[in-house]
């Protein structure tokens, strides 16, 4: 089956549609020339001419339907009628003197213009032959080529005419041709402008106009390249803005554009016309620097620019304030090609996010080794969930008042085949960074709820248990499920399960976060702020959270009876926490002395060694049947 060469539901070819067009009008205008012409010869009593030019022009008029059906087919059948009428015309009237000479020309026009290459050889190929038969037949006396005389006015009528059809078919190739010029040289400025459009969405980011990582490549090549033949230094820093999903959540998507178009400003502001900033994702930035001859120049780059991003930026009327971690890599200390030095950078900057943010860090050679490992540490960790390698121990809590235990704090515990016991502060932070946190913590939560309804089924009590959940749990949107489904499975009341906060998580992502505790509030789950004094310490948050306890850092616990400070920091917190209605539980609890003056100061719970350290779920189980025991 042949294939079509146009769709039916295809756009018409606004080209061919012009040829056809171009085509019933020249066929309509010869087909009236003719029609004069038979009309002059029929008045002067040339019968058997006007028959000839009369079946030339019903040809044409039959080639006009079948224009649009079949163009090609209604070029050759105009060219064969044009061709071979004009043939019979010349021999049987003046021969090669007859006017009809003069229209061979425009016949070839016509094919050059809608016919093929071919046709138009083939058309001058016959011409040429034609002239030279008649000449041939007129010298053998079959043919006269004789001019009448004397010359009557249809003659130059004839020839006029002649030539108005055929500079007529110039104007309009002219004209076509020009027409044609004009949509290519349109044609070329779209192309153009395609081009550099597509250059700018392959090098530039559309945001905010700045170049992208590749971009930002080729010219940390060439600052490589120049440092290498003229000496000096090429700084790479690698800028995350701190707590941006914050922003653009409670403000919005539109706001948090705003925003990042003003810092790109701010930063072009910062360095030299020769230095290069680029956004390379969402609210990360990059900044090179060439020619520097000391770390001198950065440290001051560096300071001017965490100087102008602490200045409030103003979006959509909000006085907004930022601040930015940064990792610095520098050429050739750290590294004489581009892939290593924005790998170093870049982990020079995650060291500067782990050391608090809002500050920067120079990366040195530890740093690699603290990556290698921690890639060991997330491979052993993600064997680890299907083994026996985790466990949880429990810390008791207890009744300042009654000295009874009402529950116990769930702290998870790895033991390495190889490295052995691993501390979870070594261990959580490359859960968070791996991803492995939301697996992580959907088991302690399970384990959890099971242990404590195990302790409800051996008669300990309706003793509670308290889970530590982390910031990044909470940023997947899965915690709720992985809370219902931990109770369901286990049939722990949700009375008896408290999650644990930090501050920097509830002010980090304040409105996401409060629809949340408000939803597990409502099912009876408790929440408690953990290591409260060490953070913001805000009461506003307290105030608008579905919060039931505070948990008063160790370090102003173990501090109290030695030091005054700690001492009115912790009964200005209980007291605090009872004016807004929430019981209050004191960590780090490690003497007598310790316990008897948070008693005094109306605290409710406490938890340390002055009881029991954490302890594996039989020896928690023991420790509870004793101290029941004793009571």
């Amino acid at each position: 089956m042949p294939i079509p060469t146009r769709l039916p539901d295809a756009p018409p070819d606004p080209l061919a549609n012009r040829q056809r067009r171009r085509l019933c009008q020249v066929l309509w205008l010869l087909v009236g020339a003719f029609t004069l012409v038979v009309g002059i010869n029929l008045a002067s009593g040339a019968a058997r001419t006007a028959e000839l030019e009369g079946l030339i022009a019903s040809l044409l008029l039959v080639a006009l339907p079948i224009v649009r059906r079949h163009f090609r087919g209604a070029v050759a059948l105009t060219a064969a009628s044009l061709l071979l009428g004009l043939i019979v015309l010349i021999a049987h009237n003046q021969g090669l003197y007859d006017e009809a000479v003069l229209a061979f020309p425009a016949l070839l026009l016509f094919a050059g213009m809608f016919g093929s290459r071919r046709m138009f050889l083939g058309l001058m190929a016959i011409v040429l032959a034609a002239i030279v038969a008649l000449f041939f037949l007129h010298q053998g006396g079959l043919v006269v080529s004789q001019p009448l005389v004397p010359m009557d006015w249809r003659r130059p009528f004839v020839i006029g005419l002649i030539l108005a059809i055929t500079g007529l078919f110039v104007w309009l190739i002219v004209g076509d041709l020009n027409a044609t010029v004009r949509q290519l040289e349109e044609d070329k400025e779209a192309l153009e402008q395609s081009h550099a459009q597509i250059e700018i969405l392959a090098q530039r980011d559309s945001l905010t106009n700045l170049p992208n990582r590749a971009l930002a490549k080729d010219r940390l090549t060439y600052l490589l390249q120049q440092a290498r033949r003229n000496g000096g230094m090429v700084a790479v820093m690698f800028l995350d803005l701190d707590n941006f999903k914050t922003i653009n959540d409670s403000l919005g998507h539109s706001a948090g554009d705003a925003l990042l178009c003003q810092v790109a400003d701010t930063l072009r502001g910062c360095v030299r016309e020769s230095d290069t900033v680029a956004r390379v994702s969402g609210d990360e930035f990059l900044v090179l620097l060439g020619e520097l001859q000391d770390e001198d120049a950065i440290v001051a780059a560096v300071a001017k620019l965490t100087h102008l991003l602490g200045q409030a930026f103003v979006v959509e009327d909000v006085d907004v304030l930022v601040t930015a971690s940064l990792g610095i890599a520098v050429s050739p200390r750290d590294g004489d090609d581009p892939d290593t030095l924005l790998k170093h950078a870049d982990m020079a900057m995650y060291r500067a996010k782990d050391a608090g943010r809002n500050t920067f860090r120079f990366f040195d050679p530890s740093m690699n080794e603290s990556v290698v490992e921690q890639l060991h540490l997330a491979a052993g960790l993600r064997s680890a969930l299907g083994s026996e390698q985790l466990m949880l121990h429990y810390q008791p809590q207890l009744e300042l008042a009654s000295g009874r235990i009402v529950g116990a704090e769930a702290l998870l515990r790895w033991r390495h085949p190889e490295l052995g016991w691993i501390s979870p502060a070594r261990f959580i932070p490359v859960a968070e960074r791996s991803g492995l946190i939301h697996e992580l913590g959907a088991w302690v939560l399970r384990q959890a709820c099971m242990d404590a309804q195990s302790w409800r089924e051996l008669g300990l009590g309706e003793l509670g248990v308290a889970v530590n959940v982390s910031a990044v749990q909470f940023r997947r949107d899965g915690l709720e499920r992985h809370v219902a489904r931990a109770l369901a499975s286990s049939g722990l009341p949700a009375q008896a399960l408290e999650l644990e906060l930090t501050e920097s998580l509830l002010m980090a992502d304040a409105s996401h976060l409060g629809n949340v505790l408000q939803r597990l509030s409502t099912s009876g789950v408790q929440i408690a702020i953990d290591d409260f004094g060490t953070g913001y310490s805000n009461l506003g948050y307290l105030r608008n959270f579905a919060v039931d306890r505070l948990k008063v850092d160790q370090s102003f616990v173990r501090r109290m009876t030695s030091n005054p400070h700690d001492e009115g920091l912790v009964r200005a917190i209980i007291e605090m926490g009872h004016c807004l209605g929430l019981q209050v539980v004191a960590e780090g609890v490690e003497d007598a002395q310790t316990l008897a003056r948070l008693a005094d100061f109306g605290c409710e719970r406490g938890q340390g060694f002055h009881w029991s350290p954490a302890l594996p779920p039989q020896d928690f189980i023991a420790f509870v049947q004793a101290h029941q025991a004793r009571a």
